[in-house]
């Protein structure tokens, strides 16, 4: 795990001892931040045909498929702790 990953876990785990009043300085001071480096809004983007052409059309029935893995992998799983 990188250094900013880290920093950024332990801030976030440091924000649950913030008291409730205190909250509402800590987002002004975060958006003070963004403003200031005046970082962009990510626009949203559509996700559809993000699975197209990578071999789920090629499947008769999804839910069938998805059924067979499953009880495959509880079987595995079984295996395993006995």
């Amino acid at each position: 795990m990188n250094i900013a990953a880290v920093t950024k876990s332990a801030i976030i785990r440091n924000l649950s001892f913030i008291p409730n009043t205190d909250l509402d300085n800590v987002r002004t001071y975060i958006q003070f931040l963004l403003d200031e480096r005046k970082i962009p809004v990510p626009k949203n983007q559509s996700l559809k045909g993000m699975w197209k052409n990578v071999g789920f059309e090629k499947l008769i029935s999804l839910e069938d498929e998805l059924s067979s893995v499953r009880h495959q992998l509880q079987d595995t799983i079984l295996q395993r702790v006995t």
